[in-house]
């Protein structure tokens, strides 16, 4: 069976950061704009501060759960 990490730029990352930054009412505009093929996380970032005005908000790669921590080690 397959493992979800968060990875920086994964659809777990970019759904993140826009359900986070368009809040959840938006849900759905913010997981099609979590689907884009973005050429990195800078790009998607510059995008969603263009768009509110203000810094991305969500989890950054140190928070999220690595296949270790979520084996308890």
């Amino acid at each position: 069976m397959g493992q979800a990490i968060f990875l920086p730029g994964s659809i777990f990352d970019n759904i993140d950061k826009f359900a986070n930054s368009l809040g959840y009412e938006n849900a759905g505009v913010a997981i099609s704009l979590a689907m884009i093929p973005w050429k990195s996380t800078e790009d998607r970032d510059s995008f969603i501060q263009s768009i509110t005005g203000a810094a991305p908000k969500g989890g950054d790669s140190y928070t999220y759960p690595t296949l270790d921590t979520m084996r308890g080690k």
